[in-house]
């Protein structure tokens, strides 16, 4: 018996940890460096419509508990990772779920239909809703229940795969919102996204 087991909805997990979106790239740049079958999951970086440069350096800044980052989504866009990407990652000794990005609902909504498409093996998605909503004035789908409820009820409607919600920690009343997409039908919170930093170069 594999103790370190655990499952979400009907899939089942050889362990606990699972490598966060962005931690791991697209997923597939690991498999030389560590035995993948030792972890749970990994989740992809996170996947846009069209394609991203992300935002200018320096993106990364060390601090004394951490560091600061600024990574602006940089991607390949969905219609590359699908022909480039997800054959391989579909290979990888460990299950993987596909981080989702958008600035409107049609966005993610566009994003999953082009990858549902594709014959992938992966077990799920990973909302990404600290993105600014560009129709809600640039407010994040994931600082309004309701915004962030109608998201996960159009997404829950297009793909019965496992559905991961990642919350922003921006918020005044987090759980509220986690509740939303609990009830939205979100299967997992994946608790938290970046908090808001600043890094101020005084020389």
């Amino acid at each position: 018996m594999n103790r370190l087991g655990v499952k979400i909805k009907d899939v089942q997990f050889n362990s606990p940890i699972i490598a966060a979106s962005g931690t791991f790239g697209y997923g597939d740049e690991c498999a030389n460096f560590l035995n993948l079958e030792k972890i749970g999951c990994i989740i992809t970086k996170s996947i846009t419509f069209e394609s991203r440069k992300g935002n200018p350096s320096p993106r990364i800044h060390e601090i004394k508990s951490g560091m600061i980052n600024s990574i602006g989504l940089a991607n390949i866009g969905v219609n590359d990772f699908c022909k480039n990407k997800l054959s391989v990652l579909s290979s990888l000794n460990t299950k993987v779920a596909i981080s989702i990005a958008g600035s409107t609902e049609q966005d993610y909504i566009k994003v999953i239909d082009t990858i549902e498409k594709y014959d992938g093996k992966h077990i799920g998605y990973e909302l990404n809703i600290s993105c600014p909503n560009v129709k809600e004035g640039g407010l994040e789908f994931g600082a309004n229940r309701k915004i962030a409820y109608r998201l996960v009820s159009k997404i829950r409607e297009i793909t019965s795969r496992l559905i991961i919600v990642k919350l922003s920690p921006n918020v005044t009343c987090i759980e509220d919102i986690a509740k939303s997409c609990e009830d939205a039908g979100a299967d997992a919170i994946s608790a938290i996204n970046t908090f808001v930093g600043l890094a101020i170069d005084y020389n």
